[in-house]
């Protein structure tokens, strides 16, 4: 029987289970497509996590935090004006959508789940914490329009999510349209 490095089992399943998770969501996939995925039997599964919701929230929380750590880190240069700021974060997301489109498909359809654990949670409203941060600071530099921070940002990666969508039920959408949506979504927060 040929065994298998414990690192590399643990990354099949996490593998096999983004792909599922995306498509299928938490509630459509099970323990045993998750295992017939990663070329492993179920209590392979068993040994990594406790069961389906912490394979779950493990997933998010890995991809939420890289995620966050592909639009924050480094920030944009400080001195650069707010529009420009902005701009790079909105080329860092087509980016990370380009680099791991299932990971932000899945963090989209599992942002709100019920099974989401409170650890899980709180990866996502730290996230959320230096969006809003950012946004505050330039309200207060008045270039940003005033109004709720959440609110902004929800309507900001509503529209991001929008060109995903838009782009999934056809072709690519080429670069030019990629570039006129930065200048189009920081029509909603200019001043």
């Amino acid at each position: 029987m040929v065994h298998r490095d414990p690192d590399i089992t643990r990354k099949c399943i996490l593998d096999a289970a983004l792909k599922l998770f995306s498509q299928k969501g938490y509630h459509g996939t099970n323990v045993p497509d998750v295992a017939a995925a990663a070329s492993v039997g179920a209590g392979s599964i068993y040994r990594h996590f406790q069961d389906k919701r912490g394979l779950v929230n493990t997933l998010y929380r890995e991809w939420k935090t890289r995620f966050r750590k592909s639009i924050l880190e480094p920030l944009p240069e400080p001195h650069s004006s707010f529009e420009n700021q902005f701009r790079e974060f909105w080329g860092r997301l087509w980016r990370f959508y380009r680099s791991h489109p299932e990971a932000l498909i899945f963090l989209d359809i599992h942002a709100h789940g019920g099974y989401l654990e409170e650890e899980s949670r709180k990866v996502a409203i730290e996230f959320e914490k230096e969006l809003v941060e950012w946004v505050e600071n330039g309200q207060r530099n008045k270039a940003i329009r005033k109004g709720s921070p959440e609110v902004l940002i929800a309507m900001i990666y509503g529209s991001f999510l929008g060109l995903i969508k838009l782009e999934q039920s056809a072709d690519p959408l080429p670069a030019d349209v990629m570039e006129s949506s930065g200048s189009n979504a920081w029509a909603i927060l200019a001043p």
